[in-house]
């Protein structure tokens, strides 16, 4: 059944909050007062930032949203500012008496601007229970899950709807189950905003094999560079069911700590949300700049691929925090592990950085942590070398290097090579190098995936001469005439070697791209052809997706496509 509440409008007003520059700890102003339509504005000492709800106008029942003002100029949420979390929660509370029971729930569509069709759902209950829900469009599978229930008290309900698609007439059916009675059903339809970012809606999909075998889960579509500040997650039959609204920057992946889910959204700001959309902390990490990748240590730390500003070089530096504390440090320079190497480089221009020169002479693109000697393996693109530096937060040393051997001649880190065993090609400009440990595996011995780029480039080493490992190439794009490959080494410390597992074509691209296990099946990212493939376990496309818009593509791609079943955060755990 439907439910139509009394509409109505409120605002809150609270002091701006003050910011520990590092921490998610807030010093907060005056309280917030609750200002009545119609009554005399409120007006603090403090700047003044202020929430209002109002009813959603292309909705069949009360579905809310909630704006926010700094000062009475429209305050943009996408800026992750914690007094403005502040205040939306606060609104929320203000609100949460309208969601009465399971038929008549409070709706609140994205209230805190992280997620742009997100739909915040609050009810009391009479005990413990559980919510499933239902997403249907025209034109679309229908989209159902069992939704995340985040209020610890059995006597109501708080979580995040998941799967509204922008721009398109959706009915949201949810079934309340009690543990103890009778299921309670409401149902609402809405005509959903349309994409923030102004993309494509659906994905064009093709199947090649069956369809049922594609892993549950969602596609997040990172670091488009047509719509680089979004990140939008499709289904498995293509369709936008979700849309991250960012500060400016790319999502560079996704990684779950306790109950958040940690994100870089600016180009030096990192962000943890909870399941409900509401940014819990920020993190602004003064004098560095982040790019292309991150992880999370077992004792919550990130570890982080970073470009210290102060220096001459870029994208050489390793930077740890400490997710409790909000400190952070520059831990691991490799302009001193690697000073040998280092000398051997130049700058060179103009580039991604701008028409001048850069020193970027080894471009590290990804970052895995072990808890095996407190050990990273980055990959580094400028010169194909994969590394693992062990002690990170200690006494980082380079414990290995894979690559090219005539690379390293004449460095100083020649010791350093593990031996090639068997006979294959090295990697050229390989992304998402990650670590595998298998209980199977002899002590020592873990696996390498990667996505070898096969494009061999070396601008910072202009009398680099020697010989380049067999099917590599030098175009810088997307040739559907050349294959990247999705490439799996086998390493063995204590033999001091690696050899090839598999190596598996796919769509070429000459930078970016990415390879994902799931423990089995495969995603693959080809990022400059625009387009990303689930492969079952045998390596067998099951379904393509190609998310190319119409006209001109030479410049651009996707960073990365990873698959995450959100269970436990959007969705119950099953």
């Amino acid at each position: 059944m439907s439910h139509r509440s009394r509409a109505r409008s409120v605002t809150l007003l609270t002091a701006a909050a003050l910011v520990v520059s590092g921490s998610p700890a807030l010093a907060v102003g005056p309280p917030r007062v609750l200002q009545q339509p119609g009554a005399p504005p409120v007006v603090p000492a403090a700047e003044q930032v202020a929430a209002t709800a109002e009813t959603y106008p292309e909705a069949d029942t009360n579905v809310y949203t909630v704006s926010v003002t700094r000062n009475g100029a429209p305050e943009e949420r996408d800026s992750f500012a914690p007094d403005v979390q502040e205040v939306v929660d606060a609104a929320l509370e203000d609100l949460e008496s309208l969601g009465s029971s399971p038929e008549a729930p409070l709706l609140v569509l994205n209230p805190f601007g992280t997620n742009t069709t997100g739909v915040h759902a609050q009810f009391e209950t009479e005990g413990s229970g559980t919510l499933t829900y239902t997403v249907s469009s025209p034109g679309t599978e229908d989209f159902t899950r069992v939704a995340k229930d985040h209020d610890p008290s059995a006597a109501s309900f708080e979580g995040q709807l998941i799967g509204v698609v922008p721009g398109a007439e959706n009915t949201v059916t949810t079934t309340w189950q009690p543990d103890d009675g009778g299921p309670t059903e409401f149902s609402f339809t809405m005509t959903a905003p349309p994409s923030a970012s102004g993309d494509r809606t659906t994905l064009d999909r093709t199947v090649v094999g069956n369809a049922e075998e594609l892993t549950e889960g969602l596609f997040a579509v990172m670091g488009l560079k047509r719509h680089l500040d979004y990140t939008l997650l499709y289904d498995n039959a293509g369709v936008l069911r979700a849309e991250f609204d960012l500060d400016g920057y790319r999502t560079d992946r996704l990684e779950f700590y306790g109950d958040t889910m940690v994100t870089t959204v600016g180009r030096n700001k990192v962000a943890r949300i909870d399941g409900l959309g509401r940014v819990v902390a920020t993190h602004v990490l003064d004098g560095f700049e982040m790019h292309h990748d991150f992880d999370v240590t077992d004792d919550g730390k990130l570890v982080i691929l970073a470009t210290e500003t102060a220096k001459g070089s870029v994208e050489d530096v390793l930077v740890s925090l400490d997710l409790e504390t909000g400190t952070y440090g520059k831990t691991v320079d490799f302009t001193e592990l690697l000073a040998g190497y280092k000398s051997r480089t130049q700058p060179y221009g103009p580039g991604p950085y701008g028409p001048g020169e850069v020193d970027d002479w080894l471009h590290l693109n990804s970052v895995d942590w072990s808890p095996d000697g407190d050990s990273v393996i980055v990959s580094a693109r400028e010169n194909s070398a994969i590394l693992k530096v062990d002690d990170v937060h200690g006494s980082p040393t380079v414990d290995y290097i894979i690559g090219q051997r005539e690379v390293w001649a004449g460095t100083g880190a020649e010791d350093l090579l593990l031996e090639k065993a068997g006979d294959f090609p090295d990697t050229g400009g390989q992304h998402s190098v990650v670590r595998h440990d298998d209980a199977a595996l002899a002590d020592g011995q873990y696996y390498l995936t990667m996505f070898d780029n096969s494009f061999w480039s070396m601008r910072s080493r202009p009398d680099y001469t020697a010989p380049v490992p067999v099917g590599t190439s030098p175009v810088p794009t997307a040739d559907p005439s050349l294959r990247s490959e999705y490439r799996k080494y086998l390493v063995d410390e204590n033999a001091g070697t690696y050899s090839e597992v598999e190596a598996v074509p796919v769509p070429y691209s000459a930078i970016v791209s990415n390879v994902q296990d799931l423990g089995g099946p495969l995603v693959v990212n080809s990022g400059q052809a625009l387009t990303f493939a689930e492969h079952d376990a045998q390596r067998q496309v099951i379904a393509r997706f190609d998310y190319a818009l119409e006209g001109p593509t030479e410049d651009d791609f996707a960073y990365r496509v990873l698959k995450y079943g959100f269970d436990g955060f959007w969705f119950a755990a099953p």
